[in-house]
Order: C-alpha cells, then sequence, then structure tokens
C-alpha cells in the first residue's frame, strides 16, 4: 500500500538523518513514489511524522488495555507494563532516540502540541493500571504517579540511549541478558515503592 510505503520511508529516513535534514523529496525517492503522493496521502511533513508516533503509541495503547482489563493482580500487570515498555524500546532504540530529539525540540510548538495529545492518551491508560492498584489497595495510596512514570521513562531512556548504554551494560553482558536486568530492576524498584 502506498500510504505504509511512505510512513516505512519516512521512519527510517527521520531515524537516520532527523526531522529537519529529511525532506519531502527524500522520501518519496525511498518510498518509490511522487512527491505529490505525499501530500495527497498525509498533508505535510508535520502531519507524516505525527501519523508515525500515532501509529506506535496506539500499539502500545492498545496493549496496555489488554493488561488493564486483564484478571491479573495489579503486582502482575506491573511486570507486563514493565515488560511491555522496556521491550518496545530496547527494539526500537533509535525511533525513541529520534522522538526524544524532536521533543526537546521547542521551535515547532505545532509538532510538540501534536506530540503531546498522542503522549496523553498513553499516559491516561497507564494512570487506569496505577489507579487501579491503588483502589485495590495493593498500590499506596499516595504514590505519585507521574513521578513513578518519569522514573519509568527514565530508566529505559538511560540504558537503551546509544551514548549511555556501554555505561550500564555488565562486561559480556548481551542484549537479552540486559534487557532481563533493566525488567527486574525497574519492576523492583517500582514494586518497592507502590506496595503498601
Amino acid at each position: 500500500m502506498t500510504s505504509d510505503k511512505i510512513l516505512t520511508a519516512a521512519r527510517e529516513l527521520f531515524e537516520e538523518k532527523g526531522f529537519d535534514l529529511t525532506s519531502v523529496r527524500e522520501i518519496a525517492a525511498q518510498a518509490g513514489v511522487n512527491v505529490a503522493l505525499i501530500n495527497y496521502h498525509f498533508g505535510s511533513k508535520d502531519n507524516l511524522l505525527l501519523t508515525i508516533m500515532e501509529a506506535s503509541m496506539d500499539t502500545t495503547r492498545m496493549k496496555l488495555s489488554d493488561i488493564n482489563s486483564s484478571p491479573n493482580t495489579p503486582e502482575e500487570k506491573l511486570k507486563e507494563v514493565t515488560s511491555l515498555y522496556v521491550n518496545k524500546i530496547f527494539s526500537n532504540c533509535k525511533y525513541y532516540q529520534f522522538i526524544h530529539r524532536e521533543l526537546s525540540n521547542t521551535s515547532r510548538p505545532e509538532l510538540i502540541e501534536g506530540f503531546t495529545k498522542i503522549l496523553g492518551r498513553n499516559t491516561n491508560e497507564l494512570r487506569k493500571f496505577f489507579e487501579d492498584g491503588q483502589k485495590k489497595k495493593v498500590f499506596r495510596k499516595d504514590a505519585d504517579i507521574e513521578l513513578v512514570s518519569a522514573t519509568m521513562f527514565g530508566i529505559i531512556y538511560q540504558t537503551t540511549h546509544s551514548l549511555f548504554t556501554k555505561r550500564y551494560r555488565r562486561s559480556g553482558e548481551d542484549d537479552d541478558a540486559f534487557r532481563k536486568r533493566i525488567e527486574k530492576f525497574m519492576y523492583d524498584l517500582l514494586i518497592s515503592y507502590l506496595a503498601k
């Protein structure tokens, strides 16, 4: 499908070169389509980026929703949530490094606003999980949910970013062992804070 080819090409180029240094012509050439088709399907390069981000976030939101609606205990759900995020970001490091770069660029407020709306939907789904644990009296009522989320994403960002990952890996540790260590550490840290 043409729109899928455009999205794939744009994501690859954005990850490699960044948003500003990637032209619509380059995206069209990599996708093997005419520039007019990009405008027809997406309207602008900004909309193309937001569509890429929305597709990625929608997948995560559906998985979070499935976790929220499962009969598992809050502790089991916390394991699933930490595993979901660690594995998702580990598998897409370049993409998330690119998104972090774009979020730190305040020169395009319309993109930041779009990012914020998309991220907000996932944040709301994550909040439901934490609040459910509080309602079931498994998680502390006074737990700072916003900072729990910030802790999760901060740990994942630091440990998966190409600039920092060597600092945190143990000698001889392969990707799988490192990922499992991050998951376990994050779960242990969060449950020790959240549990009553």
